[in-house]
């Protein structure tokens, strides 16, 4: 089984970062073990205790366990990037939020123009 370690926030194998999101999916699926600097071995619970990495999280799962690629979200406006084929661009960006957190009028004008204008929806996970 492949060994990750877990250094100042960021996930190494081999001296190559790896994606956070794409690092807990493989590790609740058993397919890699993560351990700190001190050889402590850490448990996807580990990293879920963070509200808003769980809430992330989620919805990452959830793309990817139907076949669809994630990636970065953030010069979009949002979190994610949604592909239905890597080959294709990304149709939607998507912004988890928690249920109970207002969203700014503005802002929300704000990601939609920048969706429109790169030809993406946006998907609001709320939880």
């Amino acid at each position: 089984m492949k060994r990750v370690l877990y250094k100042d926030n960021v996930f190494l194998s081999e001296d190559k970062i790896l994606y956070f999101y794409e690092v807990l999916y493989l590790l609740e699926k058993n397919e890699i073990e993560v351990y700190d600097e001190k050889n402590n071995k850490l448990d996807i619970n580990y990293f879920l205790k963070d509200e808003k990495i769980k809430l992330y999280y989620d919805i990452y799962k959830y793309f990817r366990e139907r076949g669809y690629y994630l990636g970065t979200g953030l010069k979009f406006g949002g979190i994610f990037r949604i592909y239905e084929d890597i080959k294709q661009h990304s149709k939607w960006v998507a912004i988890p939020i928690n249920i109970n957190e207002k969203i700014d009028i503005y802002d929300f004008l704000a990601k939609n123009r920048v969706a429109h204008s790169t030809r993406k929806r946006i998907l609001y996970w709320c939880k």
